[in-house]
């Protein structure tokens, strides 16, 4: 797995470390031009890392039940680390959970000179754990969340807000230092996402958030959503339905007779994988 050391941010804009060997490696598997990339301050490489980790990653659920199907004695070996991870979105179109995700976006936003790491909340519907990654610059830190699909970091502050060109997203203030993420429509409907204390994770309870988070994925059904431009695609297993979520509301696409051909060419995820997925069996978590 990624290193969890996180390197020091120099005080002034101007300061642009080199890129390592192995975060070259892991830019260029995203298409990232690590070259490119040195030339900019660190805020702008984590701007440009998250910009592109959002468009390819697909938040799903199908890669943590493979490898919860493939080693089912061994649950220390169901998290994957930052490069079985980008391998596994090179190779396939797939992505992961909240977990698996903000690790790897922490080790990426740290390959390129910045103090990232991940933290913990929790799901207000679900009552389940959650992990987003929070980057401490120079303006103070700010929360990146690409399971949920955030189009930009949030500033960590009570009322802080942002507009992604698809929902607004709201920082409340609870009790003392806990914040709620509340996402809220062109509408005004307003969701309350997860609760956090924005500090960063222990290793060890986040390793074993993960694994129980993991144990706890239902077999069926699966999840899978993508972020295109200002577009998030979804797709429900149970519901059998794809919701296509825009500025202006949200519509239905059909599934069709072709449900691996339909996903494949929306989300982006390789046909072997989708069939995979589809044709195991239920097993219980």
């Amino acid at each position: 797995m990624g290193s969890a050391r996180s390197p020091r941010v120099r005080g002034h804009a101007g300061w642009s470390p080199a890129v390592d060997v192995l975060t070259r490696h892991r830019l260029r598997r995203l298409d990232l031009d690590p070259e490119a990339l040195a030339t900019c301050a660190v805020a702008e490489r984590v701007d440009r890392v998250y910009r592109r980790f959002v468009q390819a990653v697909p938040y799903e659920t199908f890669s943590a039940l493979a490898r919860r199907r493939e080693r089912p004695a061994e649950p220390a070996q169901w998290p994957r680390g930052t490069d079985r991870l980008l391998d596994d979105v090179a190779r396939a179109g797939l992505g992961g959970t909240c977990f698996s995700l903000a690790y790897a976006l922490a080790d990426l936003f740290r390959g390129v000179g910045a103090n990232a790491h991940t933290a913990l909340g929790q799901h207000l519907r679900k009552e389940a754990p959650h992990a987003a990654t929070i980057v401490y610059g120079e303006d103070g830190p700010r929360l990146y969340d690409p399971s949920f699909l955030v189009g930009h970091g949030l500033p960590v502050w009570p009322g802080a807000a942002l507009d992604d060109g698809i929902f607004r997203y709201e920082l409340e203030p609870r009790c003392g230092a806990l914040l709620v993420l509340v996402q809220a429509t062109r509408a005004g409907t307003r969701t309350p996402l997860y609760s956090l204390v924005p500090m960063p994770a222990p290793p060890d309870a986040y390793r074993r958030l993960w694994v129980e988070a993991v144990r706890g994925l239902p077999s069926r059904p699966g999840r899978l959503a993508r972020r295109v431009g200002d577009e998030i695609r979804w797709f429900g297993e149970d519901v059998g339905r794809i919701d296509v979520i825009t500025p202006t509301g949200r519509r239905e696409v059909p599934v069709g007779p072709e449900l691996v051909a339909t996903l494949h060419r929306l989300f982006g995820v390789s046909e072997d994988a989708l069939r995979a997925h589809l044709a195991s069996a239920p097993v219980a978590p």
